[in-house]
């Protein structure tokens, strides 16, 4: 072949010999360099430790209750046939007149804190940080509150209510930095969910007389005014009950009491995160530092 070649070619240069790179060899750099890391996980432990000092204690307080299951008069016969008039006058025929979704419901409900809010003034004490207090007005330069902030403030940061399907026992959970305020919060809305649903009972049997004296007075059939008349007797236990009654929605097995130790932060927990943070930037550092060193060796025998 004559004249100067043709073509691409590709230039291949002298295979290096390449550095160990395995986690052998790794584990080896991590034992040299335990100081290090010895610090790390230290500073790492006391920068957590630093900020959970500075952040202010929260406490939990707790109620425990439960259903009050409120008995039936057993109406069957004569009663089942009146099904119709009973549904209107809002009457149940099964017996179990527990309603305990109902309770559940109207515990956990975002109309209830409301309320709750609106009952305690909590405003103020929810969004501290935008309050005057000693002008006892919102901050000139900050936005007050709304009453959907407050809330979500306080259905997510402040209050949790579970329900143990096992024992039917129902917890109302209040986490405050008060321990008396946490403690006042929980019993309170215990109360506040006895009174509402207690005079919603005294309503709704209200109702039922009115509608049931109205078809007394249409019908001189002798078994349906006898089974009007049982109706009637039961509205008039049930709105008695609803009077005297005062757990009427749920009976306090365990009163909330102001807790005496903080639930959180969890210093402890909180520390040891910050060591294992630690520790895992102190690792990093390392990589970082043996990779770099390895490229200065290899510039340094290219040259």
């Amino acid at each position: 072949m004559k004249g100067p070649p043709s073509g691409y070619f590709i230039v291949v240069p002298e295979r290096q010999a390449e550095a160990p790179d395995d986690l052998a060899a790794f584990a080896v750099h991590l034992l040299v360099a335990w100081k290090l890391l010895l610090l790390t996980i230290v500073l790492g432990g006391l920068a957590a430790l630093a900020v959970a000092m500075l952040l202010p204690p929260k406490y939990r307080a707790q109620a425990v209750v439960a259903p009050v299951t409120q008995s039936g008069s057993g109406a069957g016969g004569a009663l089942r046939q009146l099904g119709g008039i009973a549904a209107l006058a809002g009457v149940e025929l099964d017996g179990t007149g527990g309603r305990k979704e109902e309770y559940f419901a109207t515990l956990a409900s975002l109309g209830l804190a409301r309320d709750f809010i609106e009952e305690e003034d909590l405003l103020p004490i929810l969004f501290a940080e935008r309050w005057n207090p000693q002008a006892k007005r919102w901050g000139a330069d900050k936005k007050p509150p709304t009453m959907g902030e407050a809330v979500k403030r306080f259905t997510n940061d402040v209050v949790s209510i579970s329900d143990d399907h096992k024992t039917g026992l129902v917890t109302v959970t209040v986490d405050w930095y008060s321990p008396q305020l946490a403690a006042r919060w929980a019993n309170r809305m215990i109360e506040i969910v006895n009174e509402r649903l207690r005079a919603e009972a005294t309503r709704r049997a209200e109702r039922s007389l009115e509608y049931l004296d109205k078809e007394l007075a249409k019908t001189n059939v002798f078994e349906i005014r006898q089974a009007i008349y049982r109706l009637t007797e039961e509205q008039v236990n049930n709105a008695m009950l609803a009077n005297v009654q005062r757990d009427y929605a749920y009976h306090v097995i365990d009163a909330a009491v102001a807790p005496e130790t903080r639930y959180s932060p969890k210093r402890a927990v909180m520390s040891s995160v910050g060591a294992a943070t630690g520790l895992f930037l102190g690792v990093i550092l390392v990589y970082v530092r043996r990779v770099l060193s390895g490229r200065r060796e290899f510039s340094m025998r290219g040259n």
